[in-house]
């Protein structure tokens, strides 16, 4: 199984969400497990290193916990030009998100991995909570 996971869960393990992080911590050691590939894009990169960053306000300590990410993932994907340009084409509610499911459908992902399945919904991807597809 090929899946995006979506920046929120990432954020859940690291900055240890209660409930949240225990699901994380499950669904990451399932993929490994089971070899399903994880994938990340670089605009969830982008996107932890500013919440780290905000928090932390260590460059060092940002870059280790982008390190911790890319050592859980598969691959790193980038947001191409073509996602961007289809993206634009798509009725969305956030720009953000619809990257994603450009992403994920360049990739041919399977499922994408999130905790806000609503931001997702009716765009033609599955869309699993860390704990949902664990219990698959």
């Amino acid at each position: 199984m090929r899946v995006l996971v979506d920046t929120n869960v990432f954020l859940d393990l690291l900055l240890q969400r209660g409930e949240l992080c225990k699901d994380a911590i499950e669904f990451f050691l399932w993929c490994k497990k089971n070899k399903h590939l994880t994938y990340v894009s670089s605009m969830s990169m982008r996107d932890i290193e500013y919440v780290v960053m905000k928090s932390l306000h260590d460059k060092k300590k940002a870059n280790e916990v982008l390190f911790k990410v890319y050592s859980i993932c598969t691959k790193i994907v980038g947001v191409s030009a073509d996602d961007v340009i289809n993206a634009m084409y798509e009725d969305y509610h956030d720009f953000e998100d619809e990257l994603q499911i450009q992403v994920c459908r360049e990739i041919l992902a399977d499922a994408i991995i999130t905790n806000n399945k609503k931001d997702f919904e009716n765009r033609g991807v599955p869309i699993f909570t860390p704990k949902e597809i664990v219990n698959l």
